[in-house]
Formats: structure tokens, C-alpha cells, sequence
């Protein structure tokens, strides 16, 4: 049996004792090399994503720009909390994300961001929920991660500024991306 049957085959039964029985679409990236290596062959729908820059050059930007680009082949509004409103909208409509569809929910605290995303993923039919964030627990990450299944909206945990022993916390995102700018070839 070649590798990829197995690997469906064990999701499969993961799936079938975790009592999952929706199956969620899926937002590839539409680039071979990333997408063979997602389930489904993409960033799923439905499901709690774990983004973040990279610590040594507190690279919010490149991060913003990564998850703007993931929300942009979506349809629908993207609501989009924050601590307070710091988010660049040019930047955004740059990575093909228009700012009319994006909703800025500032909300002063992460625990107030992390309750307005959980409000929100009870709402299916949005693109997208994203919550920026310095921290948030093990038992938070659940919460949202069953919103998100329920409503089929894909949640995005944006986590600013992370430090490297705040990565390593325990997390029920599905995925977990480390974004960072590379420089460039001229």
C-alpha cells in the first residue's frame, strides 16, 4: 500500500473515533509543494490555524501579509480582532484581501479578542475569523477549534510577537505556521 492510501486511511479512522462527521472544504494555496503536505491539500475550512512572525525580527508584517493572502482567495467578509487598530489596510487590498471586507473588532485585551472570535465562528458563511493575539491557552485553543468546526469557518490565531517558549505551548490548531521575510534576490 503506497504512503499517501495509508495516511488516508489512518485520517480516516482518527476522524471516525473523534466523532467528526462533516467533512469542511478546503483553501489551497494552488503551489504543488505546500499544498501536497496539507490534509486535503490546503489550509482546511472549518478548522483553528496557528500563525506567527518570526521572534528574532518581530516580523508582524510578513505574517499579516501571509494570512491576508490565505483570507484573499475566500469569499465572504473577514472579521478581524485585535487589541486595538494597528492593521494597515493598504497593505492588505496589496495581498489582494479588500478592506470592505474586512471587519476590525478592537477589543482592548486578548481574552476580550479571543471571546470576540468565538463569537464570531458561531456565524458560518464569513471567510474568515482572525484574532491577534500575544498568548492564549491550551483550553482556548480548543474553544475556538470547536467553533470553528461547528460553523465551518476557518479560524486564524494570530500570535504577535511570539517568543520561541510561547510557541512551544500546546495549541489544538490544526496547523502551525512560522512566517518570516526573506530577503531578496537583487
Amino acid at each position: 500500500m503506497r504512503q499517501p492510501a495509508v495516511l488516508a486511511d489512518l485520517r480516516a479512522t482518527i476522524a471516525r473515533i473523534e466523532g467528526v462527521c462533516a467533512r469542511h472544504e478546503v483553501i489551497p494555496f494552488g503551489v504543488e509543494s505546500v499544498d501536497s503536505r496539507l490534509p486535503d491539500g490546503g489550509i482546511a475550512t472549518g478548522a483553528l490555524h496557528e500563525i506567527a512572525g518570526s521572534p528574532e525580527l518581530a516580523d508582524d508584517a510578513s505574517a499579516t501579509i501571509f494570512l491576508a493572502g490565505i483570507l484573499a482567495r475566500t469569499e465572504g467578509p473577514v472579521f478581524w480582532c485585535l487589541r486595538w487598530h494597528d492593521l494597515f489596510a493598504p497593505a492588505l487590498h496589496l495581498a489582494g484581501l479588500h478592506p470592505d471586507r474586512v471587519i476590525h473588532v478592537e477589543a482592548g485585551s486578548d481574552t476580550n479578542v479571543l471571546l470576540a472570535m468565538e463569537e464570531c465562528l458561531r456565524h458560518p458563511g464569513l471567510a474568515g475569523v482572525v484574532g491577534e493575539v500575544s498568548k492564549y491557552s491550551t483550553t482556548a485553543s480548543k474553544r475556538l477549534q470547536l467553533a470553528a468546526e461547528t460553523s465551518g469557518v476557518p479560524a486564524f490565531v494570530f500570535r504577535r510577537s511570539c517568543k520561541a517558549e510561547q510557541a512551544a505551548e500546546g495549541t489544538a490548531a490544526v496547523t502551525r505556521w512560522r512566517i518570516t521575510a526573506s530577503p531578496s534576490e537583487d
